[in-house]
């Protein structure tokens, strides 16, 4: 165990990283857990390598093993890292995938088809679930068991049961994300949030859901059915460019990493089905934060803040109520939050001031 551990290959080769993988050998687990503690420049290496274990583990617990060899020796053949990904193109040419080579993914079919084809008959009374998490000033992208490619913005989260797969899709989500979906219609995919349910079979979507906003679904291509779970379960299908909201009454009167919900979640606009919003250069500006872009097309200073809190990982209070209600038109790409306050005060008038934690907006 002196090995440098220098990439996910090194890991995924060592069988004592596996067994700290299953979290079944006590030894195994210690020895991980110390080696991480001696060398936390390694941590997001073993996150990364626990991560794609999981992936590929669950793909082999839920098919023939010669079946997946051959799915993963297509799937490694194009494969590359990308943390932001870009929505020009089509396809999977949306996301890039992270390289493992053929020999280590063998490795790995060898030892966990050996410990799926040998593990105890007994059914597992609690289900187990995976939590993916992307915090304030953050987005990731990664791909679920089925190949369905996921995009994460700030501030959110996605739990996946692991009987993902097996006779439903389901995920549950709290924040923000893209989808493209790998397509199975024996097998719906369905996106769960406080406010909507969204089921598809083979389609790209945008799911919105924070606590104290609008909920929306935006659809880029494909078809899906929403569920409104406040409208009698009122069922509403999405054509491609077209988006529905879901808008509670009340605002937040602050925005801050974690957004309180209004006191009043009864009061609730009806649901609207409308076009998505494209912008000048062409792309569509509900999905526009997986280009790494904050985009704003007539958007008000009290739905554009809670935006720049997370994404800039801030607290943002206003102490004037005028100011709410100043809407902005504008794309912001790689500029800093000062940059950006700087910028949208140039077209209407208002104050900023930095009180150590808190961004405080003024008239």
């Amino acid at each position: 165990m002196h090995q440098p551990y220098l990439t996910i290959k090194d890991l995924l080769k060592d069988e004592s990283f596996i067994n700290f993988c299953r979290r079944q050998n006590e030894r195994d687990i210690k020895h991980w857990e110390q080696f991480i503690i001696e060398n936390p420049d390694k941590k997001p290496l073993i996150e990364e390598a626990v991560h794609e274990y999981t992936l590929l583990f669950t793909a082999l617990a839920n098919a023939d093993l010669e079946e997946q060899m051959q799915k993963l020796r297509f799937k490694m053949e194009d494969a590359d890292t990308a943390p932001v990904v870009s929505l020009h193109g089509s396809g999977k040419n949306f996301f890039r995938r992270f390289r493992l080579t053929i020999s280590a993914a063998a490795v790995i079919l060898i030892v966990a088809g050996y410990f799926f084809w040998n593990r105890p008959t007994e059914a597992t009374a609690t289900v187990k679930e995976t939590e993916y998490v992307s915090k304030h000033g953050e987005r990731k992208s990664f791909q679920l068991p089925d190949g369905t490619q996921v995009s994460l913005n700030a501030g959110s989260t996605i739990i996946v049961s692991d009987t993902y797969g097996q006779s439903t899709r389901e995920i549950y989500l709290k924040g923000e994300a893209f989808f493209e979906v790998q397509q199975n219609k024996q097998v719906p995919f369905i996106v769960h949030t406080n406010d909507m349910d969204v089921k598809a079979l083979g389609t790209a979507f945008n799911v919105r859901s924070y606590n104290g906003e609008k909920t929306e679904t935006s659809l880029l291509h494909g078809l899906v059915e929403v569920t409104l779970k406040k409208d009698n379960n009122r069922k509403v299908l999405l054509h491609p460019d077209e988006k529905i909201s879901w808008s509670t009454a009340g605002k937040a009167t602050t925005a801050v990493p974690k957004i309180s919900p209004p006191a009043n979640l009864e009061a609730i606009d009806q649901p609207v089905v409308k076009p998505v919003k494209k912008l000048d250069d062409g792309s569509v500006k509900e999905v526009a934060w997986i280009e790494n872009k904050l985009a704003f097309d007539d958007d008000s200073f009290e739905d554009i803040v809670p935006q720049l809190a997370r994404w800039y990982n801030v607290e943002i209070v206003f102490d004037t109520d005028e100011v709410k209600q100043y809407h902005f038109t504008a794309t912001f790409k790689k500029e800093k939050l000062d940059q950006v306050l700087n910028i949208l005060r140039t077209s209407r008038s208002f104050k900023y001031r930095n009180d150590g934690k808190v961004i405080v907006i003024t008239k």
